[in-house]
């Protein structure tokens, strides 16, 4: 995945690159910075050849913009699967959701939050939690990673290679003192 946006990346450099030349060249801007043409003399001046470089050089930056290793687009996703009747796609957000319905079965979690990715092995879940106090937080993890594995594998059907989690805080109790 990641060799292809690069790939796609590159691509978008060079297709940029070639639009810009092309634009430079009709507009005989290059013979005045003293780079020589090598016989492309006859695009010089040729208009309908500047409106090709400029539509060259905005197929470039789309490419960019669509495939870019740091572009990623936030909340859109999802993972399909094949049946007898058709196709079947479940989105990230939904996965999101049962993963949360499943966390709320282990008890000692205060406050959870879930992000989903993918990768060749199937979903990634990555999950930051934030338990009650006193609870051994190893074994409290161990549960909860595989309560959401097997939940969510049970109900969307797909493999997930790994449980990711992250304690990001312990939870304080309110304690509420009664003045009087």
């Amino acid at each position: 995945m990641l060799a292809k946006k690069i790939l796609f990346t590159f691509l978008g450099i060079m297709i940029i690159l070639g639009g810009l030349w092309l634009i430079l060249l009709t507009l005989e801007i290059l013979p005045k910075l003293g780079i020589q043409n090598y016989g492309f003399y006859w695009l010089e001046g040729n208009f309908t050849y500047t409106a090709l470089g400029f539509l060259i050089l905005a197929a470039g930056v789309l490419l960019l913009a669509f495939f870019s290793p740091g572009v990623k687009k936030k909340g859109t996703g999802s993972i399909v699967s094949f049946n007898e009747i058709g196709e079947v796609r479940i989105s990230f957000r939904a996965i999101e959701k049962m993963v949360l319905a499943a966390s709320q079965k282990v008890k000692g979690i205060r406050e959870i939050s879930a992000h989903i990715d993918t990768s060749e092995q199937g979903l990634v879940i990555y999950l930051r939690i934030k338990p009650i106090p006193d609870l051994p937080i190893p074994a409290l993890v161990r549960e909860l990673q595989e309560t959401v594995r097997n939940y969510t594998q049970e109900i969307s059907g797909s493999s997930v290679a790994e449980v990711k989690v992250l304690v990001e805080n312990i939870a304080q109790d309110k304690v509420q003192k009664n003045l009087l």
